[in-house]
Parts: structure tokens; C-alpha cells; sequence
């Protein structure tokens, strides 16, 4: 276990994955409690649990984005967030950190936390799991050879995630690091419908899962893939957050404030999500 992943188990709170709400309708969001079973199993399974959210009854939340870097719309986005005086975490691949270098370096430049979302998008639970683990570390390696910087948190492809990736991400000094909150933005909608189903999604302590790639977002079913700018949204999501008087934060700022909440999600969802 990682000293990061360590000081954060020392105040998290372990739940069930169903204990934390819809991800697009936080109203009404259940009360955070442990379970009895998990109270008393904690220390042996907070190894096998990935972050959610954390817990506090302030107006704050994470901003992350999936799948990028990609030039015209992750520096679109950039330019937004920067504008806007927003820092945000990238959960980035590998293959495109190292060919659009210059990309991350604005990222960090400007205040962006990174983390490791894989070397491509292949989901890492249908691989062997020495498999697994390789491209893992292939991946942190190669990304950290980019940053400069060590990567702390990791974000499965599809959010599925097993005992493989828990003790691989943990290993590697990396924690496991979900959502509490989507947009769904890998359908195509009304840049303002997409905008509010992130909005919506909101509470206190919320994970928030965005994108910053559309050509390679894909549909589970016959809805077509996003045509909108992801840039568009970002405006009108920062727009409602902060009528919502919400502050938007890095994940990793938001869990070196608060306790983490945790949950057991060993498994393949089965939604496939990005």
C-alpha cells in the first residue's frame, strides 16, 4: 500500500458502491454509513476499494477529465479552465501523452494535476493479469517520463476495475480513483442538456467524470457520438457550478482536505462507461 493510499485509509469511510447515490441524480443522495461488515473488515478490504468521493458538507467538488490528450479540443478546454481560473485532474493514455508533449506541459503549466487512465483504452479486465499489471506500469512510466512528476491516482478504463488492477494500481504507488458524478457526455445532446446533467449530478465532495476527447467517445446503443465542444460544455458546466456556489478543485487537492469515501468495486460494471 502506498503512503499516499495509507494517510488517506486512516480517515476514510468504507461503503457500498450503491451507498453513494446515482451518479446523475444526487437528490436524495443516502446519508454516508459504514455497514456493520464493513466496518469491522476495513483494514482488509480498503486495499480492494477505490475512491469515490469525499465527505463533507461543503460546496466543494473535483473537476476530471478522461481519454485526452488531444489537440483541438483538450486545448480548447485549456483555454476555458484557464479563463476561468479553474485547475482540474487529466486522466490521460499514455500513446497520446507522448505525442502531444506540448500539450502536457500546458497542463502542468497551468496548474493541472495528471493521472494515469492506461496506455490506450483497452479494458484491463479482459487481459491476463501479469498482463494487466505490465501495461500498467509500462504506462505510469512512460507518462511520468513525459510529466516529469510521479503519478499518484489511477481511473480504469470504463471504470472496471478487479483484484488485478487494485493490487497492480497499489503496487505501482497509485490509488484507485472513480466518480460520484457524470454528464454522460459520450452521447452527443445539446451542449446546455449535457451541461446540466453534470450539474445535476452535483453535491458536496462530488467526483465529477468528464471527457476531453470526442472523436473517440462511444455509444453502448444506436445514439450517435458527441459533435459538441467539449469546451462549450466546460463553460456552461463551471457556469451552473458556481451558481451553485460550488469551488472546483483537483482531485488530489480535494482528497488532501477531506476524508476520502470509499467503496468495494471489484468488478466489471455493467455499464460500460468511459
Amino acid at each position: 500500500m502506498t503512503r499516499a493510499a495509507t494517510a488517506g485509509d486512516r480517515r476514510a469511510l468504507l461503503v457500498r458502491q450503491s451507498d453513494i447515490g446515482d451518479f446523475q441524480d444526487p437528490a436524495p443522495r443516502p446519508a454516508l454509513r459504514s455497514a456493520p461488515v464493513l466496518h469491522w473488515a476495513r483494514w482488509g478490504l480498503l486495499p480492494l476499494s477505490s475512491v469515490m468521493r469525499v465527505e463533507t458538507g461543503d460546496p466543494v467538488i473535483a473537476l476530471t477529465y478522461d481519454d485526452g490528450p488531444e489537440p483541438s479540443e483538450t486545448v480548447q478546454l485549456l483555454d476555458v479552465l484557464a479563463e476561468r481560473g479553474v485547475r482540474a485532474t487529466f486522466f490521460v493514455l499514455s500513446d497520446r501523452a507522448e505525442e502531444h508533449r506540448e500539450i502536457m506541459a500546458r497542463m502542468l503549466q497551468d496548474g493541472h494535476e495528471i493521472g494515469l487512465h492506461g496506455v490506450d483504452h483497452a479494458n484491463l479486465t479482459t487481459v491476463p493479469g501479469r498482463e494487466a499489471v505490465r501495461r500498467l506500469r509500462t504506462a505510469k512510466r512512460r507518462v511520468e517520463a513525459v510529466t516529469g512528476r510521479p503519478i499518484r491516482y489511477y481511473r480504469p478504463t470504463y471504470g472496471a476495475v478487479n483484484l488485478t488492477a487494485f493490487v497492480g494500481a497499489r503496487l505501482l504507488g497509485m490509488d484507485v480513483v472513480i466518480w460520484s458524478a457524470w454528464a454522460q457526455d459520450w452521447f452527443d445532446a445539446p451542449p446546455q442538456e449535457v451541461a446540466d446533467r453534470a450539474v445535476g449530478a452535483l453535491h458536496p465532495g462530488a467526483i465529477l467524470l468528464m471527457h476531453d476527447v470526442t472523436d473517440q467517445a462511444q455509444s453502448t446503443d444506436s445514439r450517435p457520438r458527441p459533435t459538441f465542444s467539449r469546451a462549450d460544455v466546460a463553460r456552461r458546466v463551471l457556469d451552473g457550478a458556481a451558481a451553485a456556489g460550488f469551488q472546483v478543485l483537483p482531485a488530489g487537492e480535494l482528497l488532501h482536505r477531506y476524508p476520502p469515501v470509499r467503496a468495494l468495486t471489484v468488478q466489471r460494471p455493467h455499464v460500460r462507461f468511459r
